[in-house]
């Protein structure tokens, strides 16, 4: 649908045809084709956007004239845009689809508008949704981690959900999980091969996961069976879990892994670069992905996320020597854990 809305944005979208056409996931044609249609929105040229509608968007959004109403409402309310903050790109995890996210300031508005356009392989508008973005409270906003922490994997991964704004990280409106990561594993630009209609389509599912530090487990459990793809279980929402205190009131949670591939027990101590478990699809969890939180607590008092902030590693090619992943990079650690002695 399109929609001028406060509501945050879906993650996921229906899933869509399969047939290939002239704008790959994730490819050169893919990432211009949305900036494009966002210029036709910009210019008022409504008629050329609304041409770019998919079937199933025409059936569920209304017509032309609706589009053009919405159009001027937005003009009349927020103003066009006079700077883009920021933008991102992201395949999405269940459908051959290519996910603009664009964070602008307009005229009228005091807050910064987020834009998320999806489009098809066809280049057809999948998705068109603009939302106020008001910034989230500054609680752990200049955090520092005591624990050094390497990236929880080996290879590169791709980040789904990172940084602080709502365009980088669906999470940034709750304070439990304002900081929480998301990886997922890509080829060609998707995080499945065929139709993803099962798990062991997905590239990441099956990865190992890593402890990104020393410490010791308090918490484990491993057996929620995994989701079919396209479909949540909500039992246990963080499904197959790890938990890992660092000391320093920091401990690192493992989310939706694969069941029975966990490696640890409660107690264990851990090194750096030491298997966890199993990239999966258990809990709150569409497809098969990756979460990652750095936390506060290990349950008493609830806890908060905190920024992660990891030490020497690339990202999309430049040398990171301290920072947060954002949405859109691809990362992988400089170099591995450090050699231990027995």
């Amino acid at each position: 649908m399109f929609a001028q809305t406060a509501a945050p944005a879906p993650e996921s979208l229906p899933l869509t045809s399969a047939s290939s056409g002239g704008y790959p996931v994730m490819s050169a044609a893919a990432k211009n084709r949305p900036r494009q249609l966002f210029g036709y929105f910009e210019s008022g040229q409504s008629a050329q956007l609304y041409a770019a509608f998919s079937g199933q968007m025409r059936k569920s959004g209304g017509g032309s004239a609706q589009l053009t109403t919405v159009s001027k409402k937005i003009g009349t309310e927020w103003g066009r845009e006079v700077k883009m903050l920021g933008e991102n790109f992201t395949p999405d995890l269940l459908a051959p689809t290519t996910v603009y996210s664009r964070f602008s300031q307009f005229a009228k508005s005091k807050d910064p508008i987020y834009t998320i356009l999806a489009i098809d392989r066809q280049g057809q508008v999948a998705l068109l949704r603009f939302q106020p973005a008001p910034q989230p409270s500054g609680r752990f906003v200049d955090y520092k981690d005591t624990t050094k922490l390497r990236l929880p994997f080996d290879g590169d991964w791709f980040v789904y959900a990172g940084g602080r704004d709502i365009y980088q990280n669906s999470n940034a409106y709750s304070e439990a999980e304002r900081y929480s990561l998301v990886f997922t594993f890509l080829k060609e630009g998707r995080p499945y091969s065929g139709e993803g209609s099962n798990n062991e389509d997905y590239y990441c599912y099956g990865q190992p996961v890593l402890a990104p530090a020393d410490g010791s487990v308090v918490l484990m459990n491993n057996t929620f069976a995994d989701n079919v793809p396209g479909r949540v279980e909500e039992v246990m929402p963080t499904g197959n879990r790890v938990l890992i205190s660092h000391g320093n009131h920091e401990y690192s949670l493992f989310m939706h892994l694969k069941q029975n591939s966990i490696k640890v027990k409660t107690g264990q101590k851990v090194k750096a670069g030491q298997a966890v478990g199993e990239c999966g699809n258990s809990g709150n969890s569409s497809a098969p992905h990756f979460e990652y939180r750095l936390q506060n607590s290990g349950g008493r008092p609830l806890p908060q996320t905190v920024p992660a902030q990891f030490l020497d590693y690339v990202a999309d090619g430049a040398a990171v020597t301290i920072g947060e992943p954002l949405r859109g990079q691809t990362v992988h650690n400089a170099s591995p854990p450090p050699l231990r002695l027995l």
